[in-house]
């Protein structure tokens, strides 16, 4: 194998655009023996036929079989007579600790360490990037595997647990400026029962305090976007299956970022979806209360536990665009294999957009004709170009 699908380019009708799909079943088992005939692909609701398609891994003896009897052109990728059971992997493990605490680092540590020198039997190419420790370190495996053990140990965390009477999330700082009233209301009530006597600058207190966590947490964003789109840059160059690995405390999703759309499209240029590991609090209820604040907040001015949802949607919408999973839990080596998992056996389906297609977000809808089986593919893409007039 070791070849790369082609790189989709857009702006033209003649461009193809390849998606890389995972099937399994209701155990999370990957399904060996479909064809191009078993997927339906939609853009923007509009069927679109499969004119390439290619298996890889355990699946590809399967597909070569059948590729004779349902021609379709070129196929994506080669599958060559003696093509391994198992592809070769490019993997970029981003430990992004600049949204995880020293103490979820702590905790994280031996796991990677464990997870990385179970490694010895993959192989193919691993990065592991950490931006706020300065490490960017690269190996092969299984050659490489207890060094990238011990560069994931001196990984630490870099969000600081907040000790303050103006208490305030990420994703409220970011509702706030963006004008959710219901938001504000709750944080005026929240800072006047902690900072008595200062009724008549509550809410200017609130504003300052949003727009400084706010702007924190866009820098913070951003620094996560930039070791994204780092590690999606060292996968273009990797030949196999590309992924990538994000282990974070999560962080909130916010509309006016533009760094979304740059990340989705580049994501698809270089077949790697983005898979969300989340090691943050499972809940934000009760936050802000308890040894800080011995009183117990009143409910008007409690974090409400729907919150805990907005504290991650941000990296719950770079997996959902780029067809990676969303993980969380305490179990992160399992969560670690199934990730994994996916790339060893999975499909490239290669599709032509509609001529009259105009320009943003396309979505794609990937589907499969038997009943009781998960398809985990991208969600769309952005394009940027109207097709020419024919």
């Amino acid at each position: 194998m070791g070849q790369a699908p082609p790189r989709p380019e857009f702006g033209s009708y003649a461009d193809r655009v390849l998606v890389d799909v995972v099937v399994t079943d209701r155990r999370h088992r990957p399904v060996l023996d479909l064809l191009a005939s078993d997927f339906e692909v939609r853009e923007d609701g509009r069927r679109r036929p499969v004119v390439s398609f290619a298996a890889f891994g355990a699946a590809a003896s399967r597909a070569r079989a059948a590729l004779a009897a349902e021609p379709l052109g070129a196929p994506v990728a080669p599958l060559p007579a003696d093509a391994p059971q198992f592809v070769r992997a490019a993997t970029v493990l981003l430990i992004d600790e600049g949204h995880l605490s020293l103490e979820e680092t702590a905790r994280l540590a031996p796991v990677l360490t464990r997870i990385l020198r179970g490694l010895t039997e993959r192989t193919g190419a691993l990065l592991i990037l950490a931006p706020y420790t300065g490490i960017s370190w690269q190996g092969r495996l299984p050659e490489d595997a207890l060094k990238l053990a011990e560069v994931a140990g001196h990984v630490r965390g870099r969000r600081v647990p907040m000790i303050s009477t103006l208490p305030m999330t990420d994703a409220e700082a970011l509702e706030i400026e963006a004008s959710d009233s219901l938001t504000f209301r709750r944080l005026m009530s929240r800072f006047g029962f902690l900072n008595p006597g200062t009724a008549g600058m509550i809410e200017s207190m609130v504003r300052a305090r949003a727009a400084e966590l706010a702007a924190e947490a866009t820098a913070r964003r951003r620094d996560t976007f930039g070791a994204l789109q780092m590690g999606l840059d060292w996968l273009e160059r990797q030949p196999g299956r590309h992924s990538m690995l994000m282990v974070t405390g999560g962080f909130p999703n916010d509309p006016r970022e533009d760094g979304f759309r740059e990340l989705a499209t580049r994501s698809l240029r270089a077949n790697a979806p983005i898979h969300f590991i989340d090691v943050g609090s499972p809940s934000a209820f009760g936050k802000f209360e308890g040894i800080a604040y011995p009183h117990a907040l009143p409910d008007a001015a409690r974090v409400p536990a729907w919150e805990a949802t907005a504290a991650a949607a941000g990296a719950d919408r770079v997996a959902e665009n780029t067809g990676g999973l969303r993980l969380g839990g305490a179990d992160l080596e399992a969560h670690f294999e199934r990730v994994l998992d996916t790339t060893r056996t999975y499909y490239v389906l290669g599709y032509d957009p509609p001529r009259d297609r105009k320009p943003g977000f396309r979505r794609i809808e990937v589907k499969v004709r038997r009943q009781g089986l998960r398809v985990l593919a991208r969600k769309g893409y952005f394009d940027d170009a109207a097709p020419a007039a024919r």
